[in-house]
């Protein structure tokens, strides 16, 4: 009989800070799970390397543009509306509280991702499996659950009705915004108040993940979300360490729930991952990218209407990422001139002829799927230009011929797959090292730390999963867990 397996998603959490808190012994509940399987500092994440379009990568086992879900902020085309899964508090007031929660909490599971996926939840039901979910923003599943609005909540977002429910598995939780029996016998704890953001913290996750221990009522998959480490690190990067051990702390907690360690392993299969990195950002203004200076005698759309008839250009910040996309003939064109002008940014992609157009300076690649030629992951291309723009050449190994990434990790199918994710022209820039981008009302992080980009920083996060060996994984990827757990549990 197959164990239970509890998958613990932790934000931010990076191959480097993991080995510098060992080395402090810092972390004893990861460095015990780690003892008890495999580890791997090279699994690599999803582009843009952010918490939407990685959690449906990771539930669907697919790159973004099969599931749909393009990045933490996005432009919706065919409703000519900026989505934002809730990022930046100046940001969300201007486009509005309602809408950024609705899309939040409802649209990225009812509509946004594609119906021509299955989540892990779904398809773990169809094979008489049972799974839970707590605190994660993707959780498409068999049953429907009513929202609620905590505390001061019922009065920002007097105007939002949620009539509509939402999908989930057989356990679901979001913080305290979804209203089930699971979660109305829950006692009440400082971690369900405004100020830990009404549950979507670590305890919260943590506490009903251990309940469901003690009450002998774990499902056959329990996904817990843990963000506290993102919160803390992208203030305090040289803390890293230390942040990791409060996390560490919580895992800690749960294996004793189970009576220790020893008992916890023999129980259930443990999978540990992140879902991305982070790269510390300079504290010097020219660290920020500031994207109004390149669009001076355009017209920016505005996040809270925009107007195809009259504004040029959308553009929708992801932190170390951003995507520009053209709403006139001839905006495209101009915006690719005006950034390439910019040695902070990194890697300028568009769309081309069914495949995808890099550049950076005077170098230039293209690449779309082919035949001509496999990357290390599998995936045929077919690929013409300077691979070196990427840090990528053609290796030899066991009388094969395929492509080797270095600093930017299957940046084939990661930006194939963040470009075509949606129908229409789009365009994306990343931002270089120590840098990030700039427009009014979004998050700034000078001094601390930003991710969203396709640089190995931001792309690599640790994997540790008991009871497995190395051997199991080459190359690990987010999108290889779900079916991995599948394997495991049927």
């Amino acid at each position: 009989m197959s164990k239970k397996i509890i998958l613990l998603l932790i934000d931010s959490f990076m191959p480097h800070v993991l080995q510098e808190a060992r080395e402090k012994g810092l972390v004893p509940a990861l460095s015990f799970l780690m003892e008890k399987g495999a580890y791997w500092d090279n699994c690599v994440t999803v582009f843009p390397t952010m918490s939407a379009t990685v959690d449906a990568s990771l539930v669907t086992g697919e790159y973004p543009e099969k599931h749909g879900v393009q990045g933490l902020i996005w432009y919706h085309r065919p409703e000519e509306r900026v989505v934002n899964y809730i990022n930046g508090s100046k940001s969300v007031w201007r486009i509005g509280v309602s809408k950024c929660t609705k899309d939040a909490l409802i649209e990225v599971n009812e509509t946004h991702l594609s119906q021509d996926v299955t989540t892990v939840f779904e398809e773990l039901t169809r094979r008489g499996k049972t799974s839970a979910s707590f605190n994660f923003s993707v959780h498409r599943g068999p049953c429907r659950y009513r929202l609620r609005k905590p505390g001061i909540l019922k009065l920002i977002l007097a105007g939002l009705s949620f009539e509509r429910m939402v999908s989930g598995p057989e356990i679901c939780t979001i913080g305290r915004f979804i209203d089930s029996e699971f979660l109305r016998s829950f006692p009440w704890k400082w971690s369900h108040s405004i100020f830990q953001k009404y549950g979507l913290n670590d305890w919260f996750a943590i506490d009903a993940t251990c309940r469901l221990v003690k009450e002998n009522k774990l499902p056959d998959l329990t996904v817990v979300y843990l963000p506290n480490m993102d919160y803390a690190y992208h203030r305090k990067p040289d803390q890293g360490p230390q942040i990791l051990a409060k996390v560490d702390r919580g895992i800690q907690r749960l294996l004793d729930s189970f009576g220790g360690g020893e008992e916890a392993i023999r129980q259930c299969r443990f999978i540990v991952v992140g879902d991305h990195g982070q790269t510390k950002i300079g504290a010097e203004v020219e660290a920020n990218i500031d994207i109004p200076q390149h669009f001076v005698g355009m017209k920016m759309a505005e996040m809270k209407e925009i107007k195809p008839d009259s504004d040029d250009v959308v553009i929708c910040n992801n932190e170390r990422m951003c995507y520009f996309y053209p709403l006139k003939e001839g905006v495209q064109e101009e915006t690719i001139k005006r950034l390439l002008r910019d040695s902070r940014i990194d890697v300028l992609a568009w769309k081309e002829r069914g495949g995808v157009r890099v550049r950076r300076g005077e170098q230039e690649l293209f690449f779309a799927p082919g035949n001509k030629i496999a990357d290390e992951y599998g995936r045929m291309w077919n690929t013409e230009g300077d691979l070196s723009l990427i840090d990528a050449r053609q290796k030899e190994e066991g009388g094969s011929v395929f492509i080797a990434f270095g600093d930017y990790p299957d940046l084939f199918s990661r930006l194939y797959g963040a470009l075509y994710a949606r129908e229409g022209d789009v365009i994306v820039a990343t931002a270089a090292h120590g840098c990030e981008f700039f427009t009014p009302d979004d998050p700034v992080h000078r001094g601390g730390a930003s991710h969203g980009s396709l640089h190995a920083l931001d792309s690599f996060v640790g994997l540790i999963i008991t009871g497995e060996t190395k051997e199991r994984f080459a190359r690990p990827r987010i999108v290889d867990l779900k079916s991995y757990i599948l394997q495991q549990l049927t």
